[in-house]
């Protein structure tokens, strides 16, 4: 073995050559009847996957009672506290959030040796040496003029080898007549489609719809295997942003794939795609998701004794220690930016409002009081007149 991804290399190319014999050499038969042998392979892993999903599904009204417990409190503090309560609910009824991620990891390495495969069918799948692919390369080359050939990427190679006959490779040593015969047929519908060239090298070809196609199945299997399987709760609208983001940027990045490989990567991806979906949708009726009414989640917030968080009557914003140093943090700088704001305001209000109030209460005792003050003075200068003029007539007199 030249390297360690051999030691699956070799016995996915033993299973892939198996396939490629069973459909008569029509490669893309191969690829469809390896998909579903993969799918197969891996059907217990998905079994387990769904059943895992089960036993989430199931405490869901008593999740979603907890979130209800912390309902409109989007603080820090708050998430991290009622995260820590949805985990301890986890452990407590026995469920691994991460046991779910098996099958996508083993599905990895999968990936990768498929792709070597697919770029070395000479060596994993008709099982030739390096010295007998060298020599047919030199042939090769000298008939198609072609000088890039590439023995570790052969499958360009072979796809030039199936327009020639034995008889050119005759004088090879080890390959027989029988291998020339067994060689995987890259041509599909008549030669109109050739799985060992790469859309990019002729995007006006008809080899475009292999991306736009994979880019089709891939969005669907997507959409279809998030809708058959269980969504656990949450309230994190950034979630859903990056469930959104999700279903475009894979499948785009499926179809940098498929447009930039030979084209065989892109058939694959599109049965692997719709094999999944259909696993997942047998899977669902087998062993389908426990749905909830209004009443079970009644009542499993009262078996845990939950009592939402009370808001006033008032509606008034009031200065609370909870939220001193919500404008020091990161995630909550916006809301305690806000709530400050939302503060001042309504202290402007009510001050304003006093404003308005006093002059009216106290300018009116301020009338009052010059009245009252008025009628005294009047009064007093009423009482002095008359001795004014006593005092004048006795001045006369004199």
């Amino acid at each position: 073995m030249n390297n360690i991804w051999d030691i699956i290399n070799v016995p996915m190319g033993f299973v892939i050559r198996f396939c490629n014999q069973i459909v008569g050499n029509n490669y893309i038969f191969a690829l469809l009847l390896f998909a579903l042998i993969i799918e197969i392979l891996l059907l217990p892993f998905g079994i387990k996957q769904q059943k895992n999903s089960i036993k989430q599904a199931k405490l869901r009204p008593k999740e979603m009672a907890i979130r209800k417990k912390y309902a409109g409190r989007d603080d820090n503090v708050t998430k991290q506290k009622m995260n820590l309560e949805v985990q301890e609910l986890y452990q407590k009824e026995g469920y691994n959030p991460m046991g779910g991620c098996l099958p996508l990891l083993i599905q990895l390495p999968i990936i990768f040796a498929l792709y070597n495969i697919v770029m070395n069918p000479l060596r994993y799948i008709c099982r030739l040496e390096d010295a007998t692919i060298e020599q047919i390369k030199n042939i090769v080359s000298s008939a198609t003029g072609k000088t890039n050939y590439d023995i570790s990427r052969n499958i360009e190679l072979l796809s030039d080898m199936k327009s020639m006959s034995y008889s050119d490779f005759a004088n090879v040593e080890g390959f027989t007549a029988e291998m020339f015969e067994n060689l995987p047929n890259l041509r599909i519908f008549g030669g109109f489609l050739d799985l060992g060239a790469r859309p990019v090298d002729d995007i006006w070809s008809w080899l475009l719809l292999v991306p736009i196609l994979t880019f089709l199945s891939y969005f669907f299997s997507m959409k279809m295997t998030r809708k058959l399987s269980y969504q656990p709760a949450t309230t994190d609208q950034a979630m859903g942003c990056s469930n959104k983001m999700m279903d475009i940027t894979m499948p785009l990045f499926s179809v940098f794939i498929s447009f930039t490989l030979p084209a065989a990567m892109g058939v694959y991806w599109i049965f692997k795609s719709l094999l999944g979906v259909l696993k997942q949708y047998f899977l669902k009726l087998a062993m389908p998701i426990p749905t909830f009414t209004e009443e079970d989640y009644k009542a499993a917030e009262a078996e845990m004794n939950v009592k939402p968080e009370r808001k006033g009557k008032s509606g008034r914003v009031v200065r609370s220690l909870h939220h001193i140093d919500d404008e020091d943090f990161a995630d909550t700088a916006e809301a305690g930016k806000r709530r400050r704001e939302a503060l001042e305001a309504q202290e402007a209000e009510e001050a304003a409002l006093r404003e308005a109030s006093m002059p009216k209460f106290l300018g009116g005792a301020k009338l009052k009081k010059d009245d009252k003050n008025d009628k005294k003075s009047k009064k007093d200068n009423t009482e002095d007149a008359p001795s004014e003029e006593k005092d004048n007539k006795t001045n006369d007199g004199e």
